[in-house]
């Protein structure tokens, strides 16, 4: 019998002597191809011992103040015979009761990889993104231009692909008509020259890369240093981006179009709700500044407590200890007129961490004339930085409004037993007109689409099919499935194995499996579905792949991401291939999210792309080189079935499915595959270090585990294996 050790921070907890605990683990379950994250969890029962009830700070006791946060889980360990098994987290559950007495803990003991849900579980791209102004970035001509031609001025990570949103582009190189969205450039002294794309045409996207940089600062932010995720992103994991024998090029090439409404950036349609527009044109204040910053002594806090960024008012108030003990609070007051008719909203938000509403105010009357006001009180907590947004949006097309925002200081003083004394000096925003147009910055927050981080996650899990552990160093690697497979050791564990008992059942557990996006809305897919009868990008039967075999058992599994596919359109006789996010009566959309590879791609003479530089002559400029939107990368494809590359015209073999699921399922649905349910008592060496990469050798013959629930104090593992066939 093993000496089975359970730590809690650090701290050894009581067990019951009789009670057998046990720890299921797998991989990537048949039964559930499409499950990500799989390591363990475990939930069992401690005693009410005076250790544990010491540990647990007598929860069951609720007047006790102060006591054990149950919302708040801890690092655990798990021992046998003093050697580390299982790292991961202890969540207290609850306390049983026995004639009114505290007899039993019920925690629950779970990997790490699934800690990744719990700390994801509300958090949206939009969130992670709010903390930083890193990805912001001045919507205009200029920006947008070097984005569709390399990347936004000193913003690697975000482009401009050729993506339209609303206009459809075409290539016409004998009719020239002004004001459209003819892409053909014509040189200086020929034609109108005052057609092809438009800025406002474009929205931008960002690296995929840049995106899970954000989740690991984002988890750092909010659950403090050392308890982020932490992603491998060196050797075999797939998120290698450095060129070299494991470098992931498709991945290190793919984007999300940061789309969040219908349209153009911050543009409406009648009935329908722009996007959120948030005030940014605060940084040189008209009046009040001064005074807002003055000092009420030298020793006392200044503006270093309140200053304007990209429209983020950042503020800290302040408790100082002196003789006099002086406070230092803010607050605001938001006054708006709209104009254009409907109704708008405002809200004023902390963006701190989550989006938390301060103030708001729905249904208000865009008339001309009536001013709205929304005030937040004094805000913030003492000592931390607060980060503050003034948000409109309106249900109008025709929207406008103007603004004057005034920010107050107090300070108030306690001198003797006299009353505190406050002290308020205003600062008013420049009155500003924002016509329902064209946003005059991008923060990226805002134009992320709508998704939950953990959904983004799964979808690229699901996609790839990778799996996921924790190194001994704490980060997480995250590898496709066959590598995690090429990866493993081979263990023959025939000696330890129970003969007298087992079970050899069919393996199969489905008829068929089906790989799907989220059925696409936009015109060029909606056409393929009418012309071919199949979504383009999708896989719709798996038994269609030579390999597969399955007999009829009435079951079907969908592997179903959350992205949407885009399909494009490559001009004849040119370099130019283009998206178009319209519905079939070429209407502008909200799609699913989308994300895309990114070629750069060259436009030599004579196929060159107009821009339309501005300029009130009607002057172009040629694009020589943009970003190219795809669904390819060479030989490879992010669909999941082959399909024509819209680029090269020729068929994509090298599928999703193709290169990283064909592997696993042809061999799980191999008619000579079993699925082998034996009993072993494994020694603690093989338990301690056995990986479910690893081979089992049992008679000479290889098996792959795809489970193994072991009792941590006799060893006894019941062991579901595969045979190997061609894992």
């Amino acid at each position: 019998m093993r000496e089975l050790q359970l730590f809690i921070e650090g701290v050894r907890i009581d067990l019951f002597k009789d009670e057998t605990v046990s720890l299921t683990q797998t991989i990537q379950n048949a039964r559930d191809i499409g499950s990500i994250f799989t390591d363990f969890s475990k939930s069992f029962s401690l005693p009410a011992s005076a250790a544990n009830n010491k540990l647990f700070k007598h929860y069951y006791d609720f007047e006790i103040i102060g006591g054990f946060n149950a919302n708040d889980k801890k690092r655990g360990e798990i021992l046998l015979n003093s050697f580390l098994f299982r790292k991961g987290f202890i969540a207290l559950d609850g306390v049983s009761l026995k004639d009114n007495k505290p007899h039993t803990y019920k925690i629950t003991f779970f990997g790490e990889t699934v800690d990744i849900k719990k700390k994801l579980q509300a958090v949206t791209l939009q969130n992670i993104f709010e903390s930083t102004s890193v990805y912001n970035h001045d919507y205009n001509l200029a920006n947008v231009k070097a984005g569709l031609q390399t990347n936004v001025p000193n913003i690697t990570d975000v482009i401009y692909p050729l993506i339209s949103h609303t206009e459809r582009f075409y290539y016409d190189t004998t009719t020239e008509v002004a004001n459209t969205r003819n892409l053909d450039y014509k040189s200086p002294g020929t034609g109108t020259k005052n057609h092809g794309v438009d800025y406002t045409d474009l929205k931008p996207a960002i690296k995929l890369t840049a995106i899970l940089d954000r989740i690991e600062a984002f988890t750092e932010e909010n659950f403090g240093v050392g308890n982020g995720l932490v992603f491998e992103t060196g050797g075999v994991s797939f998120f290698n981006t450095t060129a070299g024998v494991n470098y992931n090029e498709i991945y290190d090439k793919m984007f999300l179009w940061m789309s969040r409404a219908k349209g153009v950036l911050g543009k409406s349609y009648t009935g329908e709700t722009i996007s959120t527009i948030v005030i940014t044109d605060m940084t040189n204040p008209n009046s009040g500044w001064d005074a807002f910053c003055y000092r009420f002594q030298t020793s006392y806090p200044a503006c270093e407590n309140s200053s304007i960024t990209d429209g983020v008012w950042r503020i800290k108030p302040v408790f100082i200890q002196q003789f006099n003990r002086p406070t230092l609070q803010f607050a605001a007051e938001w006054k708006v007129v709209g104009s254009g008719g409907g109704t708008f909203s405002l809200s004023i938000e902390d963006i701190t961490g989550q989006t938390i509403v301060i103030s708001s105010a729905t249904g208000l009357a865009a008339d001309g004339t009536t001013e709205h006001t929304i005030s937040t009180g004094y805000l913030g907590t003492v000592g931390i930085f607060s980060n503050i947004r003034f948000v409109v949006t309106s249900t109008s097309g025709t929207f406008t409004y103007t603004t004057n925002l005034i920010l107050e200081k107090r300070f108030g003083e306690e001198v003797s037993n006299s009353p505190i004394r406050q002290y308020t000096y205003a600062y008013c925003d420049i009155t500003n007109v924002f016509p329902n147009g064209a946003l005059d910055k991008v923060v990226a927050g805002d134009q992320m689409p709508k998704m939950l981080v953990i959904d983004y996650l799964t979808s690229l899990f699901k996609m790839f099919n990778l799996t996921a552990f924790v190194q001994e160093d704490g980060k997480i690697m995250v590898q496709t499935l066959n590598s995690y497979y090429d990866g493993g050791n081979s263990i023959d564990i025939s000696e330890f194995i129970d003969t007298t008992a087992g079970t050899v059942d069919f393996a199969p557990p489905y008829q068929d499996i089906a790989f799907r996006n989220v059925a696409p809305k936009t015109f060029f897919a909606t056409n393929f579905f009418e012309l071919n009868g199949t979504v383009f990008g999708d896989l719709a039967s798996a038994t269609n792949i030579d390999g597969v075999q399955t007999t009829d058992r009435g079951n079907r599994y969908v592997v179903q991401t959350g992205f949407e596919k885009l399909l494009y359109e490559r001009f004849p006789d040119t370099n130019i291939q283009w998206g178009w996010s319209v519905d079939k009566d070429q209407r502008p959309i909200v799609t699913a999210p989308m994300i895309f590879v990114n070629e750069s791609t060259a436009t030599p003479s004579p196929s060159q792309i107009s821009f339309i530089d501005g300029s009130s002559s009607g002057t172009a400029a040629a694009i020589t080189n943009y970003n190219r939107p795809a669904n390819s990368l060479n030989i490879e494809t992010i669909n999941f079935g082959a399909e024509i590359d819209e680029y090269t015209g020729t068929v994509k073999l090298d599928s999703l499915f193709d290169e990283q699921y064909l592997r696993y399922i042809s061999g799980v649905f191999d008619l000579s595959r079993r699925l082998i349910k034996i009993t072993a008592y494994l020694p603690l060496n093989i338990t301690l270090s056995f990986s479910l990469a690893d081979t089992f050798i049992i008679n000479g013959k290889g098996y792959k585990a795809n489970s193994i629930d072991t009792d941590l104090q006799t060893g006894k593992s019941k062991l579901e294996l595969y045979n190997n066939v061609d894992f």
